[in-house]
């Protein structure tokens, strides 16, 4: 099956291209919106992925998943919408905590709080762009068709919670808590891959321990940078740096 968008090929019975995640199904409701559009929201209800409303969404997704997914699971998207119209903002949770915490807890280095807040925003948006292309390469290893735009918008609800709680680091003892948006994170993953994808019910498990270790070993080397470059400029700028 050829796309009529971007020419490639894809599987036989395919509803999404697996490159450019341009929808095969037949429109049945010319009022149902894209990603980023301007149109009225879905008829389920959902509400539709706009720059203006991205904290709705992160709402919605948070204090009920299953119905965020459900509404949004055949809502066709672009990576570049993704994370333009939803990740990019709510992404500035973390950079404001960030910035916080260094003015708060480094007086006397608050331009490098800066800078680690813009290494922190960038990394976050790749972060989940590289976990969003992960899901999608998975798939087919776990028995699920996946496409690359879809995998991307699940990745961002991933990690929508740790996102958000993550303004909590600006008080030393309740930055702990930062670990349950992880966890609820990990919940939006089993939840996602069955609703979005069908993913074969004795394989979300093993799935969703794939996707974690991989997100792990992202996590840890995108931190590894921002420490490193933070510091580094820090340790520059006083001549202890050799």
């Amino acid at each position: 099956m050829l796309c009529g968008n971007c020419g490639s090929t894809n599987p036989d019975g395919a509803s999404f291209c697996n490159v450019c995640g341009n929808s095969f199904r037949a429109p049945t409701d010319p009022t149902t919106p894209s990603f980023g559009s301007q149109s009225t929201p879905p008829p389920t209800g959902g509400t539709p992925f706009q720059f203006s409303n991205a904290f709705s969404n992160a709402i919605a997704l948070v204090t009920n998943p299953t119905k965020f997914l459900k509404d949004h699971k055949d809502t066709p998207v672009t990576v570049k919408d993704v994370l333009v119209n939803y990740v990019a903002i709510i992404a500035a949770v973390p950079f404001i905590a960030t910035l916080l915490e260094w003015v708060l807890s480094y007086y006397g280095f608050i331009e490098y709080g800066f800078v680690a807040a813009i290494f922190t925003y960038v990394l976050d948006v790749v972060s989940v762009f590289i976990i969003g292309f992960i899901i999608w390469k998975l798939g087919p290893t776990f028995g699920t068709q996946a496409d690359q735009s879809r995998s991307t918008l699940l990745a961002a609800a991933v990690y929508t919670p740790a996102l958000l709680i993550s303004i909590l680091g600006i008080i030393p003892f309740l930055g702990v808590l930062s670990f349950l948006g992880l966890l609820y994170g990990i919940y939006i993953l089993y939840l996602g891959l069955p609703i979005m994808f069908n993913t074969p019910s004795d394989k979300v498990i093993i799935y969703v321990g794939a996707v974690l270790v991989a997100s792990f070993i992202v996590a840890y080397i995108m931190g590894y940078f921002v420490d490193y470059f933070t510091y580094t400029a820090i340790l520059h700028t006083y001549g202890l740096y050799y």
